[in-house]
């Protein structure tokens, strides 16, 4: 038997099903003339891909021909034909998964990872002593990018489970029959479901967006890595005891924290969000409290109970009914207790549960111990009362205006702006000693200053707040956006010891452009030499963060120098902690997207430099990437599973080898060339940003209900537009410049200057950084679409400047493709990724149509009268179109 005939033929049997049950509800919906729309619309576009001709003609001329509502019913058919093949997808790759594990093991597991650490001859203690510095801190944000509404996820879900429900069993007639009638009425729901908010959301609905994905996902699977880290050590090292391990995986959040650029984060929200999140666990834990409290039946007619327990549930009470099991009496004086809100920490929480636990353990109950009661006691460690930490992060600009503002009202500095670095450095460390309160004190005070002061002073107030009432582990980091100076970040200590928090909170500078990631390492120096930073850091276990901006570092300088200036960044940033006694925690602000440093999350830690994991590491989990990732659950415990092992094996430098001088030469002219080359285009082509707002939907995009924040920042020209809205326009007009171009550009100057294909080749071959840095965009050069593309440009007005500028963009596509095959050594792209091939191929036809649609009404919107506000039902149009690319491609960039 070919089993991976079998399992390929799993998949188109998936495919048929679902496709056939969603063309039964078109029918039974719209009729069969809307069918067979769909079907013509189908076959032509595939036809277009295969070369037909004129076949691009007739599917122009089949959309433009089409009223609103038609394009409404085309838009729904392809974009839910694209969840519903994600689903059918993920449940192929479970099989696949499960095939391997069952017939050879998985690789890039957690297994796999103590396997190779035991085999290298570590001891159990230096493995110990590993796992203590240990931390992976997974951040999950709230982005414009996320289209998808919760109610919309729970139907796919359904789905979902019913798939793999179903998945290698012999159905019965009737199990069939009740099979079909169960996806059919989903699928029938999400027919009529509306995709996205009639409005846009509030940070309130991002917040439970975010809760959905960890109470319904994330914390069961995050105990599953425990469970299977422990199994592992027991099996590799089986004299020693596993069973407490520190935090070596945790979750954190910034939806409901994150203020920079969106003014509808305010401290009361941010507080809202930890009420929120606070309620949400308890409605967590009570319901599997009281789950147990039904199932822990024991008697003491039957078995003994702790003294402990005993004189615990004694000084509750014992009720009349069933005064004999004393576990239920326990569990719902916890329930009531819990249920009022009563527990100060969630250690207090544990203590009482522990209490039960221990009496199971002694008398004969230690399957029970150890089962239901012992995961809700792991739970609650894991995931405290408030479930996950709340990032704080801010503009740095507001913060320095504040400061400003601040020492001009008191006379000590008129113009603070126009200081020298050094002369701000001096007066904020004098003021970090100064006695004097720096906020306004009293209500009076208050009313002279600005808007921004008001919002500074209220955040940092906000954090003291949720520190007393919540503990410091409720909001222990805060981040600087846009810090370009030590400055910066002793503002960021000056306002943390103004509200009495500096010893209790990390003070994080996030780098974003190409010049502050080169600059940060003198930054970084300048502060560990300050005496009062440096206090600061020993109160904090000498531990800094600091937070590294792949979005806008691509934005700014293209792919290779973006990527090319954080690994330098990392090596020497960790080399100048070290040299200060400091171990850094490097913060990945990693997008969805390869040109906002997506890709696999393994591969990228494994393609750190060698010196940058040094314990601790925290990485962005953004936009749409929340949904792909921890929709399904044995999708997440793969993705957690590739991150451990790849932190487990980086932290012990298996994997290191020593990089050749040669290598590093070369992507540092590979990072000035395409360099120049995106910049030569972006920046300084005239018309550039012409082309660009009429040949993507960028403009329609800010007028849209995708998120709570705004696509720009409050002022500025190009550079004030966001990275995420950038990259999300190029994605869904298919052209995707911001992943690869300059790319091609480099690599041939290279090639041709320095007779450098056979080094590129080698270090393909030898180097992990630049393997993963190869790989990743050879994925957005094969995604993008020169056809689809030089539709889109149809939409510029000035002929000369579309004709101009999107050959540039064509050319470059074409170089760009060639050099990356020369170096992997195949003849067309993804030659050596198959499955991801077919996928594209697969799924090609079927966001073709959607793109057509989309540029008949983008069209159709620019065409109103100048002052004439388009309807909201050609905007609803378009953001459907929007959400069904962004299905297709599997990002919204």
């Amino acid at each position: 038997m070919n089993e991976t005939m079998d399992l390929h033929t799993a998949l188109s049997a998936d495919i048929r099903q679902l496709g056939g049950l969603l063309g039964v509800v078109i029918r039974e919906q719209h009729g069969d003339d809307a069918f067979e729309l769909v079907e013509k619309v189908r076959r032509t576009a595939k036809d277009r891909r295969a070369g037909k001709a004129g076949a691009h003609d007739e599917l122009r001329a089949l959309i433009d021909d089409l009223d609103l509502d038609a394009l409404r019913v085309l838009t729904k058919a392809f974009s839910n034909y694209f969840q519903l093949i994600n689903i059918a997808e993920d449940q192929q790759r479970i099989r696949v998964l499960r095939h391997r594990e069952a017939t050879r093991g998985l690789s890039e597991s957690v297994e796999t990872a103590i396997q190779h650490l035991a085999a290298s001859g570590m001891s159990a203690d230096t493995l110990r002593a590993l796992l203590a510095k240990l931390r992976v801190r997974l951040v999950m944000t709230a982005h414009p990018s996320e289209a998808k509404r919760k109610e919309v996820l729970i139907k796919l879900r359904h789905i979902t489970d019913w798939m793999a429900w179903q998945d290698g069993r012999d159905l019965l007639a009737r199990e069939a029959r009740a099979l079909e009638a169960a996806l059919s009425e989903e699928i029938e729901e999400l027919w009529q479901t509306r995709p996205n908010r009639a409005s846009r959301p509030r940070v309130e609905d991002e917040v439970d967006f975010g809760l959905y994905f960890i109470t319904s996902v994330i914390m069961e699977v995050t105990l599953d890595i425990y469970d299977d880290l422990r199994h592992a050590l027991s099996a590799a090292y089986p004299d020693e005891d596993w069973s407490e391990l520190p935090g070596v995986l945790q979750f954190a959040s910034w939806i409901g924290g994150d203020r920079d650029g969106n003014p509808n984060v305010t401290a009361d929200v941010t507080l809202a969000a930890l009420r929120t999140q606070r309620a949400a666990a308890r409605e967590v834990y009570l319901a599997e409290i009281a789950f147990l409290r039904e199932h822990l039946t024991q008697s003491t007619d039957e078995v003994n109970v702790s003294a402990e327990l005993l004189e615990r549930a004694q000084s509750i009470g014992f009720p009349e009914r069933s005064p004999d099991e004393v576990y239920r009496v326990m569990l719902s004086a916890i329930y009531d207790r819990l249920a009022a809100d009563g527990y100060p920490t969630h250690d207090d929480l544990i203590a009482d549960l522990a209490i039960a636990q221990r009496s199971l353990a002694e008398n004969r109950g230690i399957y029970v111990a150890n089962g239901a009661l012992g995961r809700l006691i792991e739970k609650v460690k894991r995931f405290g009362l408030h479930l996950v930490p709340l990032d704080i992060r801010e503009d740095a600009r507001l913060h320095r205006a504040t400061v400003a503002e601040l020492l001009r009202y008191y006379g000590q500095e008129v113009d603070y702006a126009s200081l020298p670095e050094a002369q701000k450095q001096t007066l904020l460390t004098e003021e970090l000693t100064s006695r004097r309160p720096f906020f306004p004190v009293n209500a009076d005070d208050e009313t002279v200053f600005s808007d921004t002061v008001a919002r500074v002073v209220n955040s940092w107030r906000m954090i003291a707040r949720a520190h007393a009432q919540y503990g410091s582990s409720a909001i222990d980091c805060v981040i600087g956006s846009m810090s370009e100076a030590p400055s910066d970040v002793l503002t960021l200590l000056l306002f943390a010891r103004e509200v009495g928090v500096a010893d209790a909170i990390d003070l994080v500078p996030l780098f974003e452009t190409i010049d502050d990631l080169k600059h940060a390492p003198q930054i970084m120096t300048a502060l560990f030499e300050n005496p009062i930073y440096h206090a600061h850091l020993e109160a904090r276990g000498m531990n800094q963060q600091i937070m590294l901006g792949y979005s806008d570092s691509n934005k700014d300088g293209g792919y290779f120098a973006s990527n090319w200036n954080l690994y330098e960044a990392q090596h020497t940033l960790a080399t100048v902690c070290a040299q200060h006694g400091v171990q850094v925690e490097l913060f990945h602000g990693r997008g969805g997207s390869i040109g906002r440093g997506g890709g696999p999350t393994n591969k990228a830690i494994l393609a750190q430099p060698p010196n940058a994991l040094q314990g601790r590491v925290k990485i962005t989990e953004q936009g749409e990437v929340i949904a792909y990732r921890y929709s399904n659950a044995e999708i997440a415990r793969r993705h957690l599973q590739q991150v451990m092992h790849a932190v487990l094996i980086a932290m012990a430098q298996l994997n290191q080898s020593e990089i050749d001088p040669a290598w590093r030469d070369a992507m540092a002219r590979l990072a000035d060339g395409s360099q120049q080359a995106y910049r030569l285009f972006v920046y300084e082509t005239s018309g550039f940003l012409e082309y660009w707002q009429q040949a993507t939907p960028i403009n329609e995009l800010a007028r849209l209900p995708i998120g709570s924040r705004p696509a720009k920042r409050s002022k500025g020209g190009f550079e004030s537009i966001r990275a995420i809205p950038w990259m999300f326009s190029w994605m869904q007009s298919r052209a995707i410049i911001p992943s690869w171009y300059g790319v091609g550009a480099a690599l041939e100057q290279f090639c041709a200057n320095y007779g450098g294909l056979g080094l590129l080749q080698t270090m393909y071959s030898d180097w992990v950084f630049f393997r993963a840095l190869v790989d990743n965009v050879e994925l957005d050069i094969a995604k993008a679409d020169m056809g689809i593309a030089a539709y889109y440009a149809t939409l510029v007005e000035d002929e000369a400047l579309r004709a101009t500028i999107f050959e540039n963009l064509r050319a470059e596509h074409e170089r760009a493709r060639v050099h990356i095959c020369q170096i992997i050594g195949e003849r067309n792209l993804l030659d050596h990724a198959p499955v991801m091939q077919r996928s594209i191929e697969r799924r090609n036809p079927y966001i073709d149509p959607l793109n057509f649609i989309q540029v008949r009404l983008l069209r159709d919107l620019r065409a109103a009268a100048p002052g004439v506000e388009p309807s909201e039902e050609t905007l609803s149009a378009v953001l459907a179109t929007i959400n069904g690319i962004a299905a297709g491609m599997k990002t919204t960039g």
